[in-house]
């Protein structure tokens, strides 16, 4: 069950990444709700500096996913020694 939730985990942090990676760039970026909605959102959201600082926590999200990637099995070693 543990590798399961870890292996989730893993994929998870990856998806994420990517997703907030490549998301800031696209149109789908810049032609939202939130836009539409807000329009006082539209000067920060298209802000080269606030889609670079998202697109930052994306790539330390992928960063987090190849790190326990590349120790699977030392954290799933620590993680049934605790249980």
């Amino acid at each position: 069950m543990l590798r399961l939730l870890l292996f989730l985990l893993i994929l998870f942090c990856l998806e994420l990444g990517v997703f907030l990676l490549l998301l800031p760039w696209t149109s789908l970026w810049e032609q939202n709700f939130f836009l539409v909605r807000y329009p006082v959102l539209v000067r920060y959201l298209l802000n080269h500096y606030v889609r670079g600082g998202i697109s930052g926590v994306g790539l330390l999200n992928v960063w987090i996913a190849v790190y326990e990637f590349r120790h699977f099995r030392n954290t799933l070693t620590r993680l049934e020694s605790r249980t």
